[in-house]
């Protein structure tokens, strides 16, 4: 029978060639590419939000100047976007009569319209070829930024600022009263994997759509699952691409021995996207706000996946994420001890994430990259009033449970992910020595080394194997 494959471009990455992805020189063109690939899908998302409207309702929407020299180009690019959208909407329709609405389907139509809603997904989430013209002319801004003022924020989050736990809180009588439903979709076969998708509205009162995540678990094992959560990092599409780093390294490599994970989309990311947003962009462009706002949905949407994780059958459940995924489980990390029991995990894996992110907002290096410095200042977002702003924005000092059960992995030469401030983190956590790696590397580095090799994967299965064990002590004695 039909099963979904691992990309060739994953096969490469982790050959002999892939080796030239931990080096210097790739880390260098890699940051320096960033402002044109994010404008490249800022374009795309503009024209999700002006279709029909013609060049200068265009260029208003994207956040560009008057272009009039580019009217007839960017006519031909709409219009050939427009196509490539309407086969993306009709592909959808397929796939949600197929995968949620109870449309009666054989193992392989589902194979076949996954792979074709893949591959139309990738074209409509980065049309590199339709209007890379306009990045390379620089007319388009890596984000639209929309900064909220600080004396409003000020006012609106007084109360959150003295306590966080307003914000990332999830009471026993909360989640008694409004914990969310969580369906599950049809399966799909992957490589060894049974994959399907969760969805359930998510918890945050600051979000009004629907988390998602998908699940992967062994193709031929029924036994109570050891899970792990993991979330991707800034700008990620996950599955509305071809490849999804995640899902190749991570969850195809684990599933098939025998445990079940679990990959989120982050608010406002993959299929969470706004209209006239690409993936990722409300949490920069409403940046300090959007930052917070995304780390406690991400938490507590977060709680619903252990807890289901939990009802499933899972004997112990591992958070973890890389980049922002790795702030969102520092955060759980951090914020879960007033969390019902069922929804705390028992193991916590944060990887290239910094310690402190009011610092990282002016030092960070994708601060300066996508011009957020100069978004902070014109706001009147100096580093003082920032700070003001750090018991929402960074994870607290101490860990809600054993700082023996953390294992991070981070970049010596981080710039993105400024190594120092993970290292007070930790550091005020208590984390152990052992449980920590530092790889030789910039932040993409980091990225490279978790998909080419196996130490992190080894640390996953050891700890969750662990955890497992000292579960059937306890309940044996």
């Amino acid at each position: 029978m039909d099963h979904l494959e691992t990309p060739a471009v994953h096969r490469l990455m982790v050959s002999p060639v892939g080796r030239l992805l931990t080096t210097r020189p790739f880390e260098a063109f890699k940051i320096r590419s960033l402002p044109r690939e994010f404008a490249v899908v800022r374009a795309r998302a503009a024209a999700d939000a002006a279709l029909g409207k013609g060049p200068r309702a265009y260029l208003h929407e994207v956040g560009a100047p008057p272009a009039p020299h580019l009217h007839d180009r960017i006519e031909r690019a709409l219009a050939a976007y427009a196509q490539l959208r309407e086969e993306y909407d009709e592909t959808m329709a397929r796939w949600e009569s197929v995968f949620w609405d109870g449309y009666e389907s054989l193992p392989d139509e589902r194979v076949a319209i996954e792979r074709e809603r893949r591959k139309i997904s990738q074209k409509r989430a980065k049309p590199t070829d339709i209007f890379g013209f306009l990045a390379k002319e620089h007319l388009v801004p890596s984000v639209q930024f929309e900064m909220p003022n600080p004396d409003d924020a000020r006012t609106r989050w007084h109360h959150e600022i003295a306590e966080p736990e307003r914000l990332y809180g999830f009471t026993e009588a909360r989640a008694t009263e409004e914990f969310p439903r969580v369906e599950r979709s049809a399966t799909v076969r992957g490589p060894g994997t049974v994959e399907y998708l969760l969805r359930f509205n998510s918890p945050s009162p600051h979000l009004s759509d629907r988390a998602t995540a998908r699940v992967y678990e062994p193709a031929d094992v029924d036994d109570d699952l050891p899970t792990l959560v993991f979330h991707s990092g800034l700008g990620m599409f996950n599955d509305q691409l071809v490849y999804w780093p995640e899902e190749e390294y991570l969850a195809r490599t684990l599933a098939p021995e025998g445990y079940r994970v679990i990959l989120p989309d982050a608010p406002w990311h993959g299929r969470r996207e706004l209209l006239g947003r690409y993936s990722g962009e409300p949490y920069i462009a409403r940046a300090p706000v959007g930052f917070f706002t995304l780390y406690s949905a991400a938490a507590l949407e977060t709680a619903v996946l252990v807890d289901w994780a939990r009802t499933e059958g899972a004997p112990t459940v591992g958070v973890g994420g890389v980049s922002l995924g790795g702030i969102t489980a520092l955060h759980v990390g951090g914020r879960c001890g007033d969390w019902p029991e069922s929804m705390r995990p028992d193991l916590l894996f944060p990887v290239g994430m910094p310690g402190a992110i009011d610092q990282t907002l002016l030092v960070g290096r994708l601060t300066e990259l996508l011009d957020i410095d100069s978004a902070l200042d014109a706001a009147g977002w100096t580093g003082d009033v920032l700070h003001e702003f750090a018991p929402l924005l960074n994870p607290p000092k101490q860990p809600s449970f054993d700082a023996d059960r953390v294992f991070s992995f981070i970049g010596t030469r981080d710039e993105i992910a400024p190594t120092r401030t993970a290292r007070v983190l930790l550091d005020e956590w208590s984390v152990p020595e052992a449980n920590r790696r530092e790889w030789n590397c910039g932040h993409f580095g980091v990225l490279s080394n978790l998909i080419r090799g196996s130490e992190f994967q080894t640390t996953v299965r050891r700890e969750l194997d662990a955890a497992v064990r000292d579960e059937r002590k306890t309940v044996s004695v």
